[in-house]
């Protein structure tokens, strides 16, 4: 125990201390301070502290419209990402509006970023740790399963997909076919449909 109070007395009143405190203090607020100065937000999204965001000029997000936990929305310089209304998105979902190149014989680190918009359609969910890639377009009403990768547009509204790369595997219910608890809507519910019998009897 005493080592440990040392180590912090000695590194306490070091330059190492005050680089890295500075440090720190910049990088909050890099990630956490200046995207919200840009960002083209409504007012009542909701977005996580643990969100990361790039290029915020160039990202757009909808009413009502939620950004979780450790999500990456990175926009390009020259790509915007849009967000329509009412955006469900799980946790750890990304979302990147530009890559690297990848051509042989070149550190792919150096190569020119290759940029294309990305654009959500309204009431679609983002399901935990999908990833939406450069120049996707998702229409409305899409379910994106859990760890998917889509890399290409889905212009059909209302359906599910899932995979790598997604595509789609079903459609979302109508809506009178389930109710608030996951039941069918035209069920009958014990109880109440003898109750209304003997009333109608009575």
């Amino acid at each position: 125990m005493v080592e440990y109070i040392w180590e912090v007395i000695r590194y306490t009143f070091s330059p190492r201390f005050l680089v890295s405190l500075f440090y720190s203090f910049a990088y909050y607020i890099h990630e956490h301070v200046v995207w919200r100065a840009n960002i083209h937000a409504a007012r009542d999204v909701r977005i996580h502290a643990t969100a990361s965001i790039r290029n915020a000029q160039n990202i757009y997000v909808g009413k009502n419209s939620h950004i979780n936990h450790l999500c990456c929305i990175w926009a390009g310089e020259n790509s915007k990402i849009v967000l329509g209304d009412n955006i469900l998105m799980g946790p750890g979902v990304g979302l990147f509006a530009s890559n690297h190149g990848m051509i042989k014989g070149q550190p792919m680190t150096f190569q020119e970023r290759k940029e294309a918009s990305i654009v959500i359609g309204d009431d679609v969910w983002l399901g935990a740790h999908s990833v939406i890639t450069a120049g996707t377009h998702i229409a409305n009403g899409v379910m994106v399963a859990t760890g998917a990768v889509v890399t290409r547009s889905i212009t059909q509204e209302g359906v599910i997909i899932a995979g790598i790369p997604a595509k789609i595997i079903g459609e979302r219910p109508p809506a009178p076919a389930l109710n608030i608890n996951g039941r069918d809507t035209r069920e009958k519910i014990p109880g109440r449909q003898e109750s209304a019998e003997a009333q109608s009897v009575t």
